[in-house]
């Protein structure tokens, strides 16, 4: 029997919670507030409130403190993701901050394959000499769910360097720029009210936020279905009533499928498209080729399958919705991710499914630039020049292609803030030979990681549990202004981020661009919100007024046109065609070799989270390592549960134990993207697994620069065979 739990389970579970608090009844998380000790000691306790760290969700925490340290801690009730609990990694999470594996000083390279410990201001000097001296060829690269980074811009800028990139090409690209090109805002999915949801691809971020389990039992309760469509079962495909094993990368097809039928049977929303649509026709009359049982045979699944989904779609509308999960797959995964992507948001908008109960919901979120900064006591600093990585046609520049563009000279110093790309990005060896080129580097983090190891200074980094953040917005129907609040002060000489930046900015001569504080920043951003600085110190967020959508509201369309783009321009000059068309996978199964796919566990977020100790000791007794093969699959190669197996790829060879199940296609191979940590510093995390980043070569799809990380043919050979 297969350990993975049943969606029944699940459910039992997520219902057995009380109610969530309704997030409009509620202008913030919780209280940060002094409370009595009700222990013999009768220490000091009190209570913070703030924000969790193990994935962009950033749920809402309420945190006690007693003696200066954590005591407890739980999901604050008024944050749209936590609803009153944490996930499993966010329970885990804590465990970092404590770490005995700390970075606690500065460490400089001794030119021996270690380090010897140094001041901080010793630090800084010599990298800000080494700075100055390259004369604008610096990069940095930082994590994509970072919050300081907003100071890291402005220090790029000061520095004078455009050269600033985040790691977002390899994590939700393709689900970017598709939301950036069609709907100019970000959709939420009123999940509790549909009566028919399609989830797509949830197996490529298993994350569930807390609040999610509840809303997909509601919608259960009130008669709602729910479909998964994945070529694994994982994730929030657990909460599904069916799922569609679909074969890997063929989502689009599906799609396309469904709305081939739509358009051929005028079973879609006129007025809606007519008002806020353009090139409607035209989409139309190119869907026409598409039909249930030409996406039956691209998929492998039954024609039943797809016909299935259409017409439960059009028989809910408009109270339904494509559920888009972000993650590996439709994030980053295909080439034809962003198609499948701007099918699920037309296909949306077809049904007449926006901002209606049960659909897709345009978050209101202020548009915020510079100018909030006016009043500040700062000017604003910008910088010319040439990026070493250019932009694509409809998303960002690829952090892959600036880390090769700097290793070839293009930057004499990199920077790397809180990540890790010889753990974390494609192609190791690659990466690895990257950083062996690069002149002069400096890695800021709170853990002696991969990328650290190459590095000539660590700096270390306060965790999220001991610094505040910049003020950032949440998208929801009634959208948020948040911000992390400090729990417990820095262990040893651990600095925050943005003062990191300010304090390397005043080594560096530029300390008049940085002369004033973070709460300077966070108090223009409150006002521009329409919310108060001491709001958000006290509950960590804060709704933000007149920025709730309610059902039957216009949408606020964000394109230059006000009008979702059913075709366009902007698509043909990206490399694509003006409408959506199928194309077939770059990689198949046809020669007997599986698809690589990957995507982050429920416990884990990149290596990010693998050193937090109890998160560690979770993923070990649960053989989490493990990569998928279908029994199919398996009995082929004359593998068993529980075998060893070598995987191989043009980009390397991996060794990892295997997990024989019928929750994935036989046309794929799921390999988890947080294993196989060589550096022996983190202790909790090292030689455990694999990485699959030994095996995934360096890709980058044209249009919006995502790292199409499951394009990948797998030879699989068990071990000793």
């Amino acid at each position: 029997m297969d350990d993975m739990m049943t969606r029944r389970g699940f459910l039992a579970a997520g219902a057995s919670c009380a109610a969530l608090a309704a997030l409009g009844a509620s202008t913030g998380c919780s209280s940060s507030q002094p409370e009595s000790s009700d222990s013999d000691d009768d220490l000091a306790t009190y209570t913070t409130a703030t924000l969790c760290a193990g994935c962009a969700n950033a749920c809402g925490i309420e945190a006690w403190v007693r003696d200066e340290e954590l005591w407890r801690f739980m999901g604050a009730e008024g944050h749209p993701h936590s609803g009153g609990y944490l996930c499993g990694r966010g329970q885990g999470l804590p465990s970092l901050t404590t770490s005995e594996d700390r970075v606690l000083e500065p460490l400089k390279a001794d030119g021996k394959g270690g380090f010897t410990n140094v001041s901080w201001d010793d630090a800084l000097a010599d990298i800000a000499d080494h700075i100055s001296g390259a004369d604008g060829k610096t990069a940095l690269f930082q994590d994509g769910r970072a919050t300081d980074a907003w100071y890291a811009k402005r220090f790029m800028a000061a520095v004078g360097s455009p050269n600033y990139f985040d790691d977002s090409a390899l994590v939700n690209a393709d689900i970017n720029a598709a939301y950036t090109a069609l709907l100019g805002a970000t959709p939420v999915f009123d999940t509790a009210n549909s009566k028919y949801t399609v989830v797509l691809d949830a197996s490529g971020d298993e994350t569930v936020r807390p609040a999610e389990v509840e809303k997909f039992a509601k919608a259960r309760e009130n008669g709602g279905s729910v479909v998964a469509v994945d070529p694994r079962y994982a994730g929030a495909d657990m909460l599904a009533d069916e799922w569609v094993a679909v074969r890997p990368g063929s989502e689009l097809a599906f799609l396309l499928g469904i709305i081939g039928e739509v358009a051929l049977e005028g079973i879609f929303d006129a007025d809606f498209v007519a008002r806020y649509g353009e090139g409607f026709e035209e989409f139309r009359s190119a869907m026409l080729r598409y039909t249930p049982a030409w996406a039956a045979e691209q998929c492998g699944v039954a024609e039943h399958a797809v016909h299935a989904a259409a017409q439960g779609l059009v028989k809910a509308a408009p109270h339904c919705h494509v559920d888009i999960r972000p993650g590996m797959l439709l994030g980053c995964g295909y080439a034809t991710s962003f198609e499948t992507v701007r099918c699920a948001v037309l296909l949306n908008a077809m049904l007449g499914a926006v901002n209606q109960t049960g659909g897709m919901f345009l978050a209101k979120i202020p548009a915020i630039d510079e100018s909030v900064f006016e009043n500040a006591p700062f000017t604003k600093v910008s910088t010319a020049g040439e990026s070493i990585a250019q932009a694509s046609g409809l998303g960002g520049a690829s952090c892959q292609e600036a880390l090769e563009a700097a290793a070839k000279g293009g930057a004499d110093v990199a920077l790397f803030v809180e990540c890790d790309p010889a753990a974390d990005w494609p192609d190791s060896a690659k990466v690895e030979e990257d950083l062996d080129n690069i002149g002069f580097k400096v890695v800021v983090d709170s853990v002696l990681t991969e990328t650290a190891h190459k590095a000539d200074y660590v700096l270390p980094a306060a965790t999220y549990l001991e610094a505040e953040s910049v003020v950032a917005p949440v998208a929801a129907a009634w959208s948020l202004a948040e911000k992390r609040n400090r729990v417990v002060a820095p262990a040893g000489e651990a600095r925050a981020v943005h003062r990191i930046f300010t304090d390397l900015a005043t080594a560096c001569g530029k300390g008049d661009d940085f002369a004033f504080g973070l709460d300077d920043v966070n108090d223009a951003l409150c006002k521009a919100y329409g919310v108060t600085l001491d709001g958000l110190k006290d509950t960590a967020c804060c709704a933000i007024p007149n920025a709730a959508v309610h059902a039957g509201d216009a949408p606020a369309i964000g394109t230059e046109s006000g009008r979702i783009p059913f075709a366009g321009d902007a698509f043909a000059q990206a490399g694509l065609d003006r409408v959506p068309r199928y194309t077939d996978p770059e990689t198949t199964s046809d020669d007997g070799m599986p698809r690589l796919i990957t995507g982050a566990q429920s416990m884990q977020m990149r290596t990010y989270t693998a050193d937090a100790e109890t998160i560690a000791a979770f993923a070990k007794d649960m053989a989490a390592q493990r990569a998928w093969l279908n029994p199919q699959t398996a009995d082929g190669l004359g593998i068993a549960d529980g075998d060893e197996a070598e995987l191989s790829t043009s980009a390397g060879t991996i060794r990892v134990k295997v997990r024989v199940t019928d929750l994935i296609s036989p046309e794929a191979v799921y390999v988890p993207p947080h294993y196989g940590i060589g550096s022996k510093e983190m202790t909790h995390a090292a030689g455990f697994g694999a990485s699959v980043w030994d095996i995934v070569p360096r890709a980058r799809e044209a249009a919006t620069g995502a790292g199409m990380v499951c394009e990948t043919p797998v030879e699989i050979r068990k071990v000793g065979a």
